[in-house]
Order: structure tokens, then C-alpha cells, then sequence
């Protein structure tokens, strides 16, 4: 008859640590999915003009939306009007140079290329924005999980 010898108190505990663990990570997870990604950050939409509109017409634009969103103008939530403020600072800056109207076409970003790409030596299928999360999870639970796991495990033979 076959005895159940493995089930003790530090079983039972590592159990309750990897279960602990998961428990984390997935509320890590829940976290993370509903990021608004930057992608969604469009300058002319901001500014409510056409994306080809003239340097005029964006001026123009810029001040009337820079008046309503100021922080100094909304005292009940200065924090929202701040980054709404910065935001239409940033697509104002977009819209009218061109070098920063050509990197954020290039590369999402008016300052040009500076994304942390975590597809480095992976299948390309792996490299698309739509498997990162899966990536950056995946390799959570293999170097904060699974590598000290098996070494704890190793040690407390």
C-alpha cells in the first residue's frame, strides 16, 4: 500500500508559497492588460484638427485647448488637467516641427527610436505587440518562479 510520505508541514507550505506566487502574478496581470498602450496618443486628434492641417490652423488650436485644459484654470483637478495639458503640449510639438512629426510617423515617438524592445534572440512570432505581455510573463515566472524554485528545491534535499 502506497503511503503519501511527501506530504508534511514544508510541503505544504512550498505548496501554499507557489500558490501565493500565482496569486501575484495574476493579479499582476489584471493590472497590466488594461494598460492604455501609447500607440492610442494621436496629436490631431488631440488638438481636434486634421491630421494635414497647417501650422496656422494648429496654433490656433493649440491655444484654445491649452486655455480650457490649463492647470491654472481647473482647480478642482489640477493632476488631470496637468497631464491632459502636457499631452496637447507634446502633440502641439508634433504637429508643427518636422522632425518630430517625422519620428512620431516612424516610430510612435517624437523624439525617435527609443523603445526598450524586449524581443531580443526571440522567434519573430514572439516579437509582435500583441505577444508581449505573454513574453514579459512568461519570463517572470521563469526568473522570479522557476530558477530560484529549483534551486530551493535543490538545496532542501
Amino acid at each position: 500500500m502506497y503511503r503519501f510520505t511527501f506530504i508534511n508541514q514544508w510541503f505544504i507550505a512550498k505548496v501554499l508559497f507557489i500558490v501565493g506566487l500565482w496569486v501575484l502574478c495574476a493579479k499582476q496581470y489584471v493590472l497590466v492588460k488594461d494598460l492604455e498602450p501609447l500607440s492610442s496618443f494621436v496629436p490631431h486628434e488631440l488638438l481636434g484638427v486634421p491630421a494635414n492641417a497647417a501650422t496656422k490652423i494648429i496654433k490656433k488650436a493649440y491655444r484654445k485647448r491649452s486655455r480650457e485644459l490649463h492647470p491654472d484654470k481647473n482647480p478642482g483637478d489640477p493632476e488631470k488637467a496637468k497631464k491632459d495639458f502636457i499631452k496637447i503640449t507634446k502633440a502641439y510639438t508634433i504637429m508643427t516641427d518636422p522632425a518630430a512629426r517625422e519620428n512620431f510617423e516612424k516610430w510612435g515617438h517624437p523624439d525617435g527610436w527609443g523603445h526598450f524592445n524586449i524581443g531580443i534572440a526571440l522567434p519573430e512570432t514572439l516579437q509582435e505587440k500583441d505577444q508581449q505581455l505573454f513574453v514579459l510573463t512568461l519570463t517572470f515566472m521563469i526568473c522570479i518562479v522557476m530558477i530560484p524554485g529549483y534551486f530551493y528545491h535543490e538545496l532542501t534535499k
